[in-house]
């Protein structure tokens, strides 16, 4: 992705959530049997996406709307973090292993993984922001077990909005603010920072508020 085509997406992608289009919910759990029924990855517009699956049922076409936008926050967020000198993209995009490298450093080579606060962890979301330690051993052990199932290095982008829940939709648009969160990431990592181990990998995690106040913080 180049500059132009990040600024293309990301305008399109708040669009869509000014305008309502996006799902708060999956209407469906994520599975290779409904994911297979369409090629999501070669689909590049929320217009083209609704064309293709408009013989489909409710619940799928919720699911296909929200899986699409989410795949393309993922291809936003990492574009952001390759603005940075120090981080690579995986060259081989099809390669499940990691998405992006620091540091010229095979150990520190990430999947990165955008979602929010589970709602079993909702009422604890304080404790859980100041030690993460819990949700990301519920991430790894509740992951699809489809196709998608690997366990490697996981960088988490967590959004969470103390104002209102479903505004985590803003959340993960906030390109501007992540810029800046993902700048500031990639200065401060390096091969002694502390991680959170799970089984034979490690994770890292991004916490993206917004507080009651409306007010915008992010935690490492």
């Amino acid at each position: 992705m180049n500059a132009s085509q990040y600024h293309k997406l990301s305008n399109a992608l708040q669009d869509l959530i000014r305008k309502n289009e996006i799902p708060l919910n999956w209407g469906a759990i994520q599975n290779d049997k409904t994911d297979n029924k369409i090629k999501l990855f070669h689909i590049s517009s929320f217009d083209e996406l609704k064309t293709a699956i408009v013989n489909y049922t409710d619940d799928e076409i919720i699911y296909f709307k929200r899986r699409w936008f989410l795949m393309q926050c993922a291809k936003c967020d990492e574009y952001l973090f390759n603005l940075n000198e120090n981080v690579k993209a995986n060259p081989n995009s099809r390669d499940k292993g990691y998405d992006i490298e620091f540091n010229d450093d095979a150990t520190l080579r990430f999947d990165v993984k955008g979602t929010i606060i589970p709602k079993f962890f909702r009422a604890n979301a304080v404790e859980i922001i100041n030690d993460p330690t819990a949700i990301v051993d519920f991430f790894y052990e509740h992951q699809s077990s489809g196709v998608r199932n690997h366990t490697q290095n996981r960088l988490f982008i967590i959004h969470h909005s103390f104002k209102k829940l479903e505004r985590e939709l803003i959340l993960r648009c906030y390109w501007n603010f992540k810029e800046e969160v993902y700048k500031n990431y990639a200065a401060k990592i390096s091969s002694n920072s502390k991680f959170i181990t799970y089984k034979e990998v490690k994770a890292d995690v991004i916490f993206i508020l917004e507080n009651e106040d409306g007010s915008f913080e992010y935690r490492f």
